[in-house]
């Protein structure tokens, strides 16, 4: 069955059964995976789900239910496409709102704004799309830019102990499509240093992995803030 619910990438909504050679059994409902191309045969989804959550000594996987569902990756790990040559392209996450918060104590200039490697948190088509710590639980912020996705442009992105999270394990800066800059979340980011880029546009088409963010402030500031030219870089 397919299901389109948006422009970008294909994933899988799926239910199966994993058999372990040495007894024992796990069962998934409503598992949603990221998938390569547009269509996937169930033996090759047990595998993609097998490799996924890195399960040792399986016996077996049925899938009982498959939906494809158009929609842009999350990230899953460990389920790109094999080989081929990288295609490096450059996304532009410039908008009309777009605006760098750079705290005291965070460095000048360019420092600390470019090249930056991204930990992509999408969080598109969640009841509540607000990243806490469970959310940033996969990911390892230490000298990344953390992308918080949203989907939404009001209300809150970040949790504070979110925010106490990433100080404590060195993000170099948090960046949102989201415009609030001066929730709790935001105020924490600033009394730890961090830098902040809100009113992103474009992270639809930002790849899951593999991007490298970029971030250049407007020399005279613009408006009620510094404003900031943003884009990703991918292969």
């Amino acid at each position: 069955m397919t299901t389109a619910t948006g422009a970008g990438q294909w994933r899988v909504d799926f239910d199966a059964e994993v058999v372990f050679s040495n007894g024992g059994s796990l069962r998934t409902e409503g598992f949603r995976l990221d998938i390569p191309g547009d269509d996937i045969e169930d033996d090759e989804l047990g595998e993609l789900l097998v490799r996924h959550l890195g399960l040792l000594m399986v016996g077996g996987t049925t899938i009982t239910r498959k939906e494809l569902i158009r929609e842009p990756h999350k990230g899953s790990r460990n389920t790109a496409a094999e080989g081929g040559a990288p295609v490096r392209r450059t996304v532009d996450l410039t908008g009309p709102g777009t605006r760098l918060d750079r705290p005291a104590g965070a460095p000048g200039g360019i420092e600390g704004l470019v090249d930056l490697p991204v930990a992509l948190v999408r969080l598109v088509g969640a009841d509540e799309p607000v990243a806490d710590r469970l959310a940033l639980a996969p990911f390892a912020p230490a000298g990344h830019a953390v992308v918080v996705h949203t989907g939404r442009p009001d209300g809150p992105w970040l949790t504070p102990d979110a925010a106490a999270l990433l100080a404590e394990r060195g993000a170099a800066l948090v960046a949102t499509d989201g415009t609030d800059r001066d929730g709790p979340a935001a105020k924490a980011l600033a009394e730890a240093g961090i830098p902040v880029l809100t009113g992103l546009t474009g992270l639809t088409d930002l790849p899951a992995v593999g991007t490298r963010l970029h971030a250049v402030p407007h020399p005279a500031g613009h408006g009620d803030g510094g404003g900031a030219r943003v884009y990703g870089v991918a292969e």
